[in-house]
């Protein structure tokens, strides 16, 4: 690496260092032509103005943790998170990525630990609806007939993605989607109930939504992901899980973007 180039890291990270700590402007002298209370000024004014940024940035990707804490609990906290994990990347659409955890960890929340699980799920919505874009190869389930079930792996969209909570966590985001008088009535059985949720997303165009599965649909999603084969999957779903409907499902919502053999897989036999 240059010389010139260690020098604006070392630049950058005092920049960020004065940025996260009032009264750290020490840091930033030998870099700036600016001292003391002009200094000072304009890094309080570039702290408000990014907190001001993250605050915004996450509000569009956690809008139901938005409106379950309300705007003045969601702001502090997100000037609080932006303190503890400030941006890695340029594209601040990435910033909440550390967020469902911080929010986990932090005792202000206790008495609401449906909360971080909440979060969880807003920033799966973010990210399928970022994933990459992938067109589906239906063509390729023509190897169903031709390769026994552990010499199979199907492969899902980039978009999909699973979500287990022990709180009814898609309930309560399926109702912040309605207009509906009753809407949050489901919730209010499910919490008393004390009822999870096995949840999937997807995107479907450039949106990304949700569903609820039942228990054999989601892990057989589950092992499809984590790059299983059908066997296995099929396995792990049990005897009850109908394959069949799912491949449907998967199909007309464009979840599946194709089926593919094993390195060793060989014909089935009468194939």
């Amino acid at each position: 690496m240059s010389e010139g180039r260690v020098r604006e890291l070392q630049r950058q990270q005092a920049l960020v260092q004065a940025l996260q700590q009032p009264g750290g402007e020490p840091t930033l002298i030998p870099w700036l032509s600016e001292q003391g209370g002009r200094l000072a000024r304009g890094l309080s004014a570039y702290r408000a103005n990014a907190g001001a940024s993250a605050e915004r940035a996450l509000a569009s990707s956690f809008s139901t943790v938005l409106a379950l804490m309300g705007e003045e609990a969601f702001a502090a906290m997100a000037r609080a998170y932006w303190q503890a994990y400030p941006p890695s990347r340029g594209d601040l659409a990435w910033l909440g990525e550390q967020l469902p955890d911080f929010m986990r960890h932090s005792p202000q929340l206790d008495d609401e630990p449906y909360l971080p699980d909440s979060a969880r799920l807003d920033w799966l919505l973010a990210c399928s609806e970022g994933a990459a874009d992938m067109k589906a190869e239906p063509a390729s389930l023509g190897l169903l007939a031709e390769h026994e079930p552990q010499q199979l792996r199907l492969r899902l969209m980039p978009s999909v993605r699973v979500l287990r909570s022990e709180h009814p966590v898609f309930a309560i985001w399926h109702a912040h989607q309605s207009s509906e008088p009753d809407a949050f009535a489901p919730v209010r059985a499910a919490m008393a109930a004390g009822e999870g949720s096995l949840a999937l997303v997807w995107r479907e165009g450039w949106r990304a939504k949700a569903m609820a599965l039942e228990p054999a649909a989601w892990r057989f999603t589950e092992e499809v992901l984590a790059g299983n084969d059908l066997a296995q999957a099929l396995d792990e779903a049990g005897p009850d899980f109908d394959f069949g409907a799912w491949l449907a499902q998967a199909l007309q919502l464009g979840w599946l973007h194709r089926a593919e053999a094993t390195p060793a897989a060989t014909p089935a036999a009468g194939s």
